[in-house]
């Protein structure tokens, strides 16, 4: 079986035709000057020359729309692509925003805290020196100066047998007296000491409060900036995408009237599909399954007029 000959292979002047490498303005500026010179033949009455000419020019159109959606589409692609960039590039600034400012808070918040404790620990230092230093003078108890005092007036009596017996009580009161004092100097460092301790542990609540305060303020404030970006670029989304759209149906309704030329040959009424008017049948039916084969061969959202 031979293999069908291709209009291209038929037409001279399509033989030695490299479109490929030919721009769309190239391509244009081709189908104009065949455009002119299938006018000089068809003047001439060269009508087969005139009827390559055509085919030239057909063919060329058919390469020039092939080429133009191609283009629309990598020109689509290529700004949907930048539009994400550009989305990246303002995600990526606004992080490095906030982060900047979450790294100079903790900063900030750390030094505050490394300062209250340096004060803690200098505070509760100073209260251990000054328990350390302090006297351990022993306040006499009233059994102990009763002592004291009988055992004076013993002497006084030269009744130093006597004296001798007040001595040791009252030497053994003083160790009793020294004990308890030791106690209580004790019982009131930690008292001191437990009240210190709680102090700081309120200082430290308090400060790292306020500071979390600050950590919520600052996340909300980035969390509203994120919201507010995305909303944005979503805006620019559905414009990108709804202007591409009505692009795209104009790429495609460059064919639709010739479309409808050709379904509406078969019918000798008239009828109107958007501002021009077209042979149609009388039956409402007929007209309806023309405007669904024109909505399905052309993804048109096209709704037909009814009769009055």
């Amino acid at each position: 079986m031979h293999k069908k000959s291709t209009a291209k292979e038929k037409n001279p002047l399509l033989k030695n035709l490299n479109t490929n490498k030919m721009t769309s303005s190239q391509i244009q500026e081709e189908i104009s000057k065949t455009e002119k010179l299938m006018q000089d033949y068809i003047s001439k009455g060269k009508y087969p020359n005139a009827e390559s000419c055509n085919e030239k020019i057909e063919y060329l159109k058919k390469i020039l729309k092939e080429k133009k959606i191609k283009e629309v589409n990598k020109r689509h692609y290529n700004e949907k692509e930048n539009l994400k960039q550009d989305q990246n590039i303002d995600v990526n600034s606004l992080n490095e925003l906030w982060d900047k400012k979450y790294q100079e808070l903790q900063a900030k918040s750390q030094a505050a805290l490394d300062e209250l404790r340096k004060n803690q620990q200098e505070e509760l230092q100073k209260f251990y020196n000054q328990y350390q230093d302090s006297p351990n003078d022993v306040k006499p108890s009233a059994t102990y100066l009763k002592l004291k005092k009988e055992e004076e007036g013993l002497v006084k009596l030269k009744k130093f047998k006597e004296a001798e017996i007040i001595r040791k009580k009252r030497e053994a009161q003083m160790k009793i007296d020294t004990n308890k004092n030791g106690k209580n100097k004790e019982s009131s460092f930690k008292n001191i000491e437990k009240k210190i301790n709680q102090k700081h542990e309120n200082e430290l609540l308090y400060l790292k409060n306020k500071f979390q305060a600050e950590f919520d303020e600052l996340a909300k404030g980035r969390q509203k900036d994120v919201e507010s970006l995305n909303k944005k670029y979503s805006v620019k989304k559905k414009d990108l995408v709804n202007q591409q759209k009505r692009e795209d149906n104009i790429n495609k309704s460059k064919n639709y009237g010739k479309r409808i030329e050709d379904l509406h040959n078969n019918y000798e009424q008239r009828f109107i599909v958007g501002k021009r008017e077209y042979a149609a049948p009388e039956s409402q039916i007929i007209k309806d399954q023309i405007y669904a084969e024109i909505r399905y061969n052309n993804n048109l959202n096209l709704n037909p007029p009814k009769d009055n």
